[in-house]
């Protein structure tokens, strides 16, 4: 299998599990954007925002951005799962090194990340906006493609690109502590101190568990700060480091926190169903898993 082949595989198995999986958890993304950007009572908390959203929108308000949800996972997704092994086998040629170290692996899995956020930011823009909008609101956009028309017409490469950094800083920890972390835990820990079968979908399964806590408390705080940026399109507070600034001097550290529940019922089960699916869809096509 050539080069581009074998690349071309990894992000096909990564765009089709991350796709699959981003689709079923998109009802606690939109409770998590609700959650960290308003701060009225009703999108207090967890159990309070998921209350409110039903009440006021019923089941359709938990998809609000399903739709760039999908598209943002079978791209982004599909290239920082995808680029993960080959950036490990430069790494790890760099470093001469055998590509097993826990540090060239959360290395180049941060870098995956970054390099696929940096490229999709777009999708994550159009994604929030859509999710943030609340049941007495018009929708921001009459359609996936209205909404990338709207805002390059109205704000240009910059209005699309807005919040890249946080966006970047987010998805290169969220990658490294997913995958990176998952890949040291089910080949470093179960399999080479305790004899796990790499192959088995029980050895996955536990590790992607494992991996979900790991990666949820490592991307909060970014997430924080990447949903209240990507809503002020105007810049009212200013970038991503006078949200940090605002948030710590508001909230302290709690504020980073902010969510966390959400993000887990997000993550946890998307962490979990993503790595699952993608190490089936790896076997089905021919390839080794993680």
């Amino acid at each position: 299998m050539t080069l581009i082949m074998s690349v071309t595989s990894k992000c096909f198995a990564g765009g089709i599990g991350c796709g699959i999986a981003g689709f079923l958890t998109n009802p606690a993304d939109v409770i998590k954007v609700r959650n960290q950007q308003f701060t009225d009572a009703k999108y207090h908390s967890f159990r309070t925002t998921s209350t409110t959203i039903f009440k006021e929108e019923g089941i359709r308000g938990f998809y609000k951005g399903a739709a760039a949800s999908v598209l943002r996972e079978c791209t982004y997704s599909s290239l920082r799962m995808g680029l993960y092994e080959p950036i490990k086998s430069q790494y790890a040629m760099f470093f001469h090194d055998d590509g097993n170290s826990p540090i060239v692996k959360w290395f180049s899995a941060f870098t995956s990340g970054a390099i696929g956020s940096a490229i999709f930011n777009p999708i994550d823009v159009v994604k929030v906006r859509f999710q943030s909008q609340l049941p007495n609101a018009p929708p921001p956009y009459s359609s996936l493609f209205n909404a990338f028309h709207t805002i390059y017409t109205e704000k240009g490469l910059q209005g699309l690109y807005i919040g890249t950094s946080a966006t970047v800083t987010r998805a290169a920890f969220l990658t490294s502590a997913q995958l990176g972390s998952y890949d040291v835990i089910k080949n470093n820990i179960f399999v080479q101190m305790f004899g796990f079968d790499k192959e088995a979908n029980t050895t996955h399964f536990s590790a992607s568990i494992i991996a979900s806590v790991i990666t949820t408390t490592a991307a909060n705080p970014a997430d924080v700060v990447k949903t209240r940026v990507m809503n002020d399109p105007h810049a009212t507070i200013g970038g991503p480091s006078k949200h940090l600034m605002h948030i710590w001097k508001i909230n302290g550290v709690s504020g980073f926190m902010k969510g966390w529940t959400a993000s887990y019922l997000r993550i946890g089960p998307h962490t979990v169903i993503s790595l699952v699916l993608i190490e089936k869809v790896r076997q089905i096509i021919g390839m080794s898993s993680y």
